[in-house]
């Protein structure tokens, strides 16, 4: 964990300093999205190759909508709330 934490700090000093330019910059948007592709093809094939997480997909998938609908729900609920807290004198 403190390899990843060290990683994120010292990328982000590198960003906020500016140090790369608009060509590096470009390369690394290119790297970010292969190695994302590549994450998501590895998880697939680990979960393609697990039994038990094909026979509780239907329990999973029904936990994971259950999950996203609260989450939006939540959502809309907390940003309603805080409007109406702060944004009183503009609706006059």
């Amino acid at each position: 964990m403190l390899k990843i934490l060290i990683s994120l700090g010292i990328g982000f000093l590198i960003g906020y300093q500016k140090f790369l330019s608009d060509k590096m910059i470009a390369a690394n948007s290119k790297l970010q999205m292969i190695w994302l592709l590549l994450l998501i093809f590895v998880m697939g094939m680990s979960i393609g190759m697990d039994p038990d997480i094909l026979t509780q997909l239907p329990v999973l998938g029904g936990k994971a909508f259950i999950f996203a609908v609260a989450t939006c729900i939540g959502s809309v609920g907390v940003v309603y709330v805080f409007s109406r807290i702060f944004f009183k004198e503009e609706k006059k």
